[in-house]
């Protein structure tokens, strides 16, 4: 994993005002984040602005915790390096 792709992530979520005692890749957006579809639209805008990439709605729903967004990310800068 990219170590720049981490660290985007753990800002995302910091600003978003996750504390870092519940920033871990096993963390569920819904179950222990606590994510509604308001912070769910912003983190996704905040991914896609930061890396400049898409990820379809398809996959959206794929990224369950901490460790799918980062491997999602992971998967689509690579797809762009092709």
């Amino acid at each position: 994993m990219d170590k720049r792709v981490n660290i985007g992530i753990y800002r995302i979520l910091r600003k978003l005002g996750v504390t870092r005692e519940y920033i871990k890749p096993e963390a569920q957006f819904k179950n222990d984040l606590f994510f509604d579809d308001i912070d769910w639209n912003f983190f996704m805008f905040f991914i896609e602005s930061k890396f400049r990439i898409t990820i379809p709605k398809e996959e959206e729903v794929k990224v369950q915790t901490i460790e799918n967004s980062i491997n999602i990310v992971n998967k689509h800068l690579h797809e762009y390096l092709k």
